[in-house]
C-alpha cells in the first residue's frame, strides 16, 4: 500500500493547520462499533479480508481519549501461495486517541496503541505482541456519531520468528454511540426584584454636564467555559459597581457579552446573550433601575486575547459595561 509514516506526518500536520475550531467536549463514555478492510502483509500468505471492531472509550482531557479496542478479520490463504484454509486473526488493544479539537462537525484525531494479537491458522496458533498508530476523524450527529480512520498494525515475532513481523494497514468506519443523557448547562438563577418605594417627582436640575463615554472592562467578570453564571469574584467587582452607578443615576449602561471561539457562531451568540442578562438581571437586583440599562450579546467577536490559548479564550469570556450619558 502507498500510504507511509511519512504520509501520516504530513496529513497530521495538515489537520493541526486547520483545526482551530473547537468546542465543549463531551465526557460521556462511549462505545463505537465499526467494520474495517485490512491489507494484509505479503508474511501471512494471505488474502486482505473485511472484519469488524468494537471499542469502549471515554474522554479523560480536552485533548484525549481513552479506549479499549477489540477487533476480527478472517483471512482466505492467497490462491497458489501452497496454503489452505484461513487465517482468523484476533486484536485487543489499549488505543490514546489525540484530537486537534472537538468540533462536533470535523473532529481529527491521532491514534496509537499497544496490545495483543491472537492468531489461529492451520500449524499457527499463538498470541504476540502488536502495536498500531494511525489518523481519522469524527462527526457527530443527533445523539450519535461517525467516525473513520487508517491505522499502521506492527505485530512481532510471529510463529516465534524473529524475522517475520507483519505490517498490517486497516481502515475502519463506524458509530459513536455516547452512553447516558447529554451534560445540560443549569440556566441562570435570576435575583428577585427589588420592591422599591415610589420616587417623589424629582425637583427641576440643571442639565448635566456630558459624561465621557468610555467602555469598562470588569475585570474577574468573566465566566467558566460554556457557562453564564457569575463566579464570585464577578458579584464582588458588579457589587462595587452598582454602588457607583446608584450615586450617578445619570449614568446609562448598555452592558455586552462575549464568548471565546469555541463552538459554532451560533450557540456562542446565544451564550453571550445569556452572560449580558445575567450581569443586567444581578444589577437590577442591586437596585439599578432596569430602563437604565440595555443588554446584548456579541458572540465570539472583539476578542481581548488570543483564542490559540487557554489563557486567551478565558479572557475573552467576558461582559463588558459601556456607559453613557442620558
Amino acid at each position: 500500500m502507498s500510504l507511509t509514516l511519512r504520509n501520516l506526518v504530513a496529513v497530521s500536520c495538515a489537520l493541526m493547520a486547520g483545526s482551530a475550531v473547537a468546542t465543549e467536549m463531551d465526557t460521556r463514555a462511549y462505545i463505537a462499533p465499526s467494520v474495517n478492510y485490512t491489507v494484509a502483509d505479503k508474511d501471512w500468505g494471505v488474502d486482505d479480508a473485511i472484519g469488524f471492531a468494537v471499542a469502549v472509550g471515554k474522554p479523560v482531557s480536552e485533548s484525549f481519549n481513552l479506549e479499549l479496542n477489540a477487533n476480527f478479520a478472517s483471512h482466505s490463504a492467497k490462491v497458489g501461495s501452497g496454503g489452505s484454509g484461513s487465517l482468523d486473526n484476533t486484536g485487543l488493544s489499549v488505543d490514546a486517541l489525540y484530537f486537534f479539537n472537538r468540533n462536533p462537525d470535523f473532529a481529527p484525531y491521532l491514534v496509537a496503541g499497544i496490545g495483543g494479537l491472537s492468531s489461529r491458522a492451520t500449524g499457527l496458533n499463538e498470541t504476540n505482541f502488536a502495536a498500531n498508530a494511525g489518523i481519522g476523524f469524527m462527526k457527530m450527529f443527533s445523539g450519535v456519531g461517525f467516525r473513520s480512520d487508517v491505522r499502521y498494525r506492527y505485530t512481532d515475532n510471529v510463529g516465534s520468528n524473529p524475522s517475520i513481523n507483519p505490517g498490517d494497514w486497516i481502515v475502519s468506519a463506524g458509530l459513536v454511540i455516547p452512553l447516558g443523557a447529554a451534560p445540560v448547562a443549569p440556566a441562570p438563577v435570576a435575583a428577585p426584584m427589588p420592591v422599591a418605594e415610589p420616587a417623589p417627582a424629582p425637583a427641576p436640575v440643571a442639565a448635566p454636564a456630558p459624561v465621557e463615554h468610555t467602555i469598562i472592562k470588569l475585570e474577574g467578570t468573566h465566566f467558566d467555559f460554556d457557562k453564564a453564571t457569575l463566579r464570585p469574584a464577578g458579584k464582588e467587582k458588579l457589587d462595587a459597581n452598582a454602588v457607583v452607578l446608584n450615586e450617578h443615576p445619570e449614568i446609562m449602561i448598555d452592558i455586552v457579552g462575549y464568548t471565546d471561539s469555541v463552538g459554532s457562531s451560533a450557540y456562542n451568540q446565544k451564550l453571550s446573550e445569556k452572560r449580558a442578562m445575567t450581569v443586567k438581571k444581578y444589577l437590577e437586583a442591586k437596585g439599578i433601575a432596569a430602563d437604565r440599562m440595555t443588554a446584548k450579546g456579541m458572540g465570539e467577536a472583539n476578542p481581548i486575547a488570543s483564542n490559540k490559548t487557554k489563557a486567551g479564550r478565558a479572557e475573552n469570556r467576558r461582559v463588558e459595561l459601556d456607559e453613557h450619558a442620558k
